[in-house]
């Protein structure tokens, strides 16, 4: 199980990899997921990706995603 800090560095990076370049609020969404004391944006995150990008995640970013969705829901 990541902690929280893996859990926002992790999220982070998929930001980086998927939405830097693509989204222009890519920059304010990698603030509020490295503000601890603000919820994980999980969910948002996802849908921006999907917004901004027809792609397939990797079995390892699948199951990332998963554990995020179950500790931030």
């Amino acid at each position: 199980m990541l902690t929280d800090l893996q859990a926002r560095a992790a999220l982070t990076a998929l930001i980086e990899k998927y939405l830097r370049g693509r989204d222009p609020d890519a920059g304010l969404l990698i603030d509020i997921v490295q503000d601890p004391s603000r919820q994980v944006p999980i969910r948002g995150v996802l849908e921006d990706i999907g917004q901004f990008n027809d792609t397939q995640f990797t079995q390892q970013e699948r199951a990332l995603i998963d554990d995020l969705l179950y500790l931030y829901g």
